[in-house]
């Protein structure tokens, strides 16, 4: 399919350098975080290992939620997001790193979960170490290795289109990526089925993983405790997080770059109502568990929202409440709102704050039972500044190599705009 009638309407832009400030940002994240992590260790090994695993929930699930949009956009044909995919794609480079970080979490298992000290009678089959650590790397190794097969799939064919003005190791690396290469009419249509099979598993895939992750690093925290509808929860909470970062950073790179134009008030306007109907869904998922919970009057149940909506950590729940369902449902209720990139931003800031307060919302009251202050400073916030760190240096890793607006168009997008595609089946295997 030729790419003329469609690339002209998407700029070539990329970092040709890494910004400055934006990279001493990140090395300086990196090295105070890290400092502070290794003091708190030396402090408390236990609270340091527990603000170590909430901000691995909350990194990750901000990078996989962002790579979840660039999916859902791909797959559902939504040409708004055209502008938008890659930048949301663009956190897939961290997920190698999150993997690498689970690592960590895995070998601490003794300084954070109470039924290692305590076994629970009859949970024992799932409840032991060696099937933690298989099922956790198994499944996210599945998901970040198909989410990079997807993303290499969609970049390829534009790396066909601006390899030839590459020079030094990114001619190289696009040399790699455009190995055995058969023409661009050929390659993006190996993409499009590529990218029409993986997108569905990947969802899949996503959802299962993630729910494994909410039961074993949330749920199995008060092991006595169990929600079905946890794993939902969870993982949608992360596609709303992925939503309010994707615009911050849209907007964040666009101007950069000076490409501001390339990202419509229509297309902030798209993304905002998105943002605002999961923002409406994280609420209904919110209140689907709370009010089966409070309804049954079940002690065994009744303990997990107890221990959040008590003292020490009341005040965080209101927190929680507030900034992920009241601003910003309120806040985005207009359409002025959702098409000011300024004040979009200023909402998704205020819901990837409350966001963090929700991970941590999850992990510490279990283990906090009886605290009597909160246990909420330099070591949960320091150890965040690591984890924005690599997040921050992962991203300007890919938007450095790669275009950040995708060039080429998917055949099925052509065809919802009424253009005439002629097609070049591929001989080769897909």
């Amino acid at each position: 399919m030729a790419h003329s009638d469609v690339s002209s309407d998407a700029p070539v832009a990329r970092f040709e350098a890494t910004p400055r400030a934006m990279a001493g940002a990140s090395a300086a994240l990196m090295l105070v975080g890290l400092a502070t992590f290794l003091a708190a260790l030396a402090t408390d090994a236990d609270r340091a290992w527990l603000a170590y695993l909430t901000n691995w929930l909350y990194f990750t699930s901000l990078a996989m939620g962002a790579v979840m949009l660039a999916v859902v956009v791909t797959i559902t044909r939504g040409m708004w997001s055209r502008s938008l995919r890659r930048i949301a794609l663009s956190f897939v480079a961290f997920l190698p790193v999150a993997f690498v970080l689970l690592l960590p979490i895995l070998a601490a298992a003794d300084h954070i979960f109470p039924w290692l000290h305590e076994p629970v009678a009859g949970k024992e089959a799932w409840l032991n170490v060696p099937f933690l650590v298989v099922r956790n790397l198994v499944l996210l190794g599945a998901l970040f290795a198909l989410a990079i097969v997807f993303a290499r799939a969609s970049l390829r064919p534009d790396i066909g289109l601006v390899r030839d003005t590459a020079s030094g190791r990114l001619a190289a690396l696009y040399a790699r990526m455009t190995r055995g290469w058969r023409g661009q009419e050929v390659e993006e249509a190996v993409a499009h089925k590529r990218i029409a099979r993986l997108g569905p598993a990947i969802a899949l895939l996503y959802a299962v993983a993630m729910t494994v992750v909410a039961f074993d690093f949330v749920m199995s925290l008060e092991p006595h405790w169990f929600s079905t509808l946890l794993g939902a929860y969870f993982f949608m909470a992360a596609f709303l997080g992925g939503l309010a970062l994707t615009g911050i950073t849209t907007l964040a790179v666009t101007r950069k770059l000076g490409v501001e134009g390339a990202v419509s008030p229509s297309q902030y306007h798209d993304l905002g109502k998105l943002t605002f109907g999961f923002v409406v869904f994280w609420g209904y998922l919110f209140f689907s568990q709370y009010i089966v919970i409070w309804y049954g009057l079940l002690p065994g149940e009744q303990s997990f929202v107890i221990h959040r909506f008590s003292p020490p950590f009341s005040g965080i729940a209101k927190l929680v409440f507030l900034f992920l369902f009241i601003i910003p449902f309120f806040g985005l209720l207009g359409a002025a709102p959702k098409r000011t990139p300024q004040i979009l931003t200023t909402f998704g800031g205020i819901i990837l704050a409350g966001l963090w307060l929700e991970r941590y919302l999850l992990v510490y009251p279990s283990l906090y039972i009886d605290a009597e202050h909160l246990p909420l400073g330099w070591q949960e916030i320091g150890t965040a500044l690591f984890f924005a760190g690599l997040l921050l240096a992962s991203v300007l890793w890919f938007l450095r190599r790669f275009p950040v607006f995708q060039l080429w168009q998917p055949m099925s997008e052509l065809e919802l705009r009424g253009l005439e595609v002629e097609t070049t089946e591929p001989t080769a295997a897909l």
